[in-house]
């Protein structure tokens, strides 16, 4: 397929500070308006959160308590800017975690943040320039671009403008690198009905939402670590839910010394990577067997309904499981299912079998178009 070039001159650079490790709530946001290539509006505006704020998050973005208890809660700040942010392509630097979180902000008001088009820098960074690190300061220091105090909203989104900008006049940005961002789908396709998520679901769904941030660049820093501890210990409500234990193990033994070890990175790297990307790194190069083989389906397929692709696999000599359980040889997931994860939606049947898999049973998580090379 020809990828179609664009000349994008009008658009939003955007950034937003949290009060707290719980990544559903805005302390400061900042954005700037460019209209035919000529910046027209900046907006740096505090924010109360009508939140707690975290020890963590003061020391990194050096705001209070103290210094929002007058300002604007962020339903009225929306309600002046609305029309300006929702109308625009929104630009920034990681910038699927800003909009998740003010997703989850406006939620908070009964407020539905529509579908928006949007492209990251950081995602532009990682296509066009050859460093080792993606996030904001990194790509500043290796384009000469001037970062005056990271972590304030206003200077990171001029500093993202400025990175945006030398992306344009360098490279030519296409309609790949512009991508449609809308929160978690919440409703079944086929009944309209809404789903409901249990509390430990909804917030196994927010640690998967931080560590995708923490590795947007496959790099994890200490500061990093620390503030994923301090949300660790906040949601002590999850011990006993896989990946918690594993993840919490792994970042308290790193914390005992400060230090982190080649082999703790390594460690970190891998459970991290496993976590919010299971098909990937589960992934099996062996061929797949279908004779006497037990297979479960989860998730909405591309290829067909769920029961076809059952057929299919009965016609091969499989056996269909409806749960999975440790006699499972292979949990296949479909084509739409997998990609409903990247807004938060993540599987109970993958999170199962990942866990059985932890206690040393063998089952293969595959895709469905892995699945589609053999059943064709």
């Amino acid at each position: 397929m020809v990828e179609t070039k664009l000349n994008i001159k009008d658009f939003i650079v955007l950034d937003i500070e949290n009060p707290n490790t719980k990544a559903d709530s805005i302390c400061s946001i900042a954005f700037i308006q460019v209209k035919n290539n000529e910046v027209v509006k900046k907006e740096n505006v505090l924010i109360n959160p009508e939140d707690r704020f975290d020890e963590i998050n003061m020391r990194v973005n050096k705001i209070t308590p103290n210094m929002v208890k007058d300002s604007l809660t962020f339903d009225k700040f929306w309600k002046d800017n609305e029309e300006i942010l929702t109308n625009s392509i929104i630009v920034g630097h990681g910038i699927k975690y800003d909009l998740s979180v003010i997703t989850k902000t406006l939620q908070k008001y009964n407020i539905i943040l529509p579908t928006l088009k949007i492209i990251c820098t950081q995602k532009l960074s990682q296509k066009y320039l050859d460093i080792s690190h993606y996030k904001l300061d990194y790509v500043c220091d290796y384009l000469g671009i001037k970062l005056e105090e990271h972590h304030n909203a206003l200077f990171d989104t001029m500093a993202c403008l400025d990175i945006f900008n030398y992306i344009k006049d360098n490279y030519d940005i296409d309609e790949n690198d512009v991508e449609e961002y809308n929160y978690i789908e919440n409703k079944n396709r086929s009944t309209g009905m809404k789903v409901v998520y249990s509390d430990d679901t909804k917030s196994l769904q927010v640690l998967k939402s931080i560590i995708e941030t923490i590795m947007e660049d496959q790099k994890i820093e200490l500061e990093e670590i620390y503030s994923l501890n301090s949300w660790l210990n906040d949601n002590t409500q999850l011990i006993g839910n896989y990946p918690f234990d594993k993840i919490n193990n792994i970042v308290k033994s790193v914390l005992l010394d400060g230090k982190v070890s080649d082999e703790e990175y390594i460690e970190l790297i891998s459970i991290f990577n496993e976590f919010i990307n299971p098909l990937e790194e589960n992934k099996n190069d062996s061929d797949i067997i279908f004779e006497n083989m037990n297979f479960c389906l989860t998730g909405t397929f591309n290829s067909g309904s769920k029961e076809e692709v059952e057929n299919k696999i009965v016609n091969k000599g499989g056996i269909i499981s409806k749960g999975v359980n440790s006699k499972l040889n292979y949990l296949i997931v479909g084509g739409s299912g997998s990609e409903a994860w990247k807004f938060g939606n993540y599987g109970g049947k993958v999170q199962k079998a990942m866990e059985l898999n932890e206690k040393g049973k063998s089952i293969q998580i595959i895709g469905e178009d892995d699945l589609l090379k053999y059943l064709n």
